[in-house]
């Protein structure tokens, strides 16, 4: 059985299964004719929006006369139907929108953030993490215990994702990110000192975008982007994955021509930021004014 995320495994199925068939030059009406299914199924299926079952990937292996190894290397790449993503026992207290990017996010290989609010919530201590979310609006929409679990799981996605040595992650951060208030001063210089020690880590790469040097390229909003490793033995799918956060909550999108555009903005970002060394320095010199 091959590894990782449910959600990654699902997705390079269904674009691998989209491609044998046009390999063959069968239209999706055609495969749902011969396989007696509705168009509807072959639909939701390709576009990922329905669990696919081993039964009916067989079937379309079948049909577009895949032989062994590759059968079976397509088959496991099956999910099944009894793993459950890790963060799916904080799922009703988990953002619209957030749900798709966290499945997304356990198996990417590189990511690439954007940061201008807050601290990005990787890098959050717990207690500057709780004053973000035990407040309003949150906090007059949310339960208690919801409140708590969104806690949980933002604890839990840090240990999760930035334990993973074999990924590596860039932030760049707007300086504003420092000099807003959340909570007393005593947890802004805890955050800092954190922002610090994490900078260390041999699989993050920290900047701070200063104030005086402007935005290139103007306004952007938050957000994040996510690379996957391929596997041998099969073909390419577009390797991004954005994640672009606003007003409302967040959205994935993986339209090729824009995660390539968040992809140039990052560089334009990171090539004018602090770099990681001087970022350190920086941090530090942040922490005596919040002390």
């Amino acid at each position: 059985m091959t590894q990782g995320s449910p959600t990654i495994l699902r997705r390079r199925l269904v674009a691998e299964l989209r491609r044998r068939r046009e390999a063959i030059g069968l239209s999706g009406p055609q495969v749902a004719r011969e396989l007696k299914w509705s168009t509807s199924k072959i639909s939701r299926l390709e576009n990922g929006q329905t669990l696919p079952r081993s039964t009916d990937v067989a079937a379309l292996l079948t049909l577009y006369q895949i032989p062994e190894p590759e059968r079976t290397r397509l088959l496991d790449l099956v999910p099944p139907s009894t793993a459950p993503e890790w963060w799916e026992k904080y799922s009703d207290a988990i953002p619209p929108g957030f749900i798709d990017y966290l499945g997304y996010e356990s198996g990417a290989e590189e990511s690439w953030e954007w940061q201008a609010i807050i601290v990005p919530g990787l890098l959050q201590t717990p207690d500057y993490a709780r004053m973000i979310i035990d407040v309003p609006p949150y906090k007059d929409l949310l339960t208690p215990r919801q409140i708590r679990s969104r806690i949980e799981l933002r604890m839990a996605r840090i240990e999760r994702v930035l334990g993973n040595s074999s990924a590596s992650f860039n932030v760049v951060m707007d300086e504003s990110t420092l000099m807003r208030r959340v909570g007393d001063n005593s947890i802004m210089a805890a955050q800092i000192r954190h922002l610090v020690d994490v900078a260390e880590a041999p699989n993050l790469s920290l900047q701070v975008l200063l104030n005086r040097e402007g935005l290139p390229g103007g306004y952007m909003p938050n957000f994040i982007l996510l690379r996957f490793p391929t596997v041998e033995g099969f073909g390419e799918i577009h390797p991004e994955v954005l994640y672009v956060e606003d007003e409302s909550g967040g959205n994935v999108d993986m339209d090729e021509m824009r995660t390539h555009r968040q992809f140039m903005a990052f560089k334009r970002l990171s090539e004018v930021a602090l770099n990681p060394q001087d970022t350190i320095r920086f941090l530090e010199s942040q922490i005596e004014k919040w002390v």
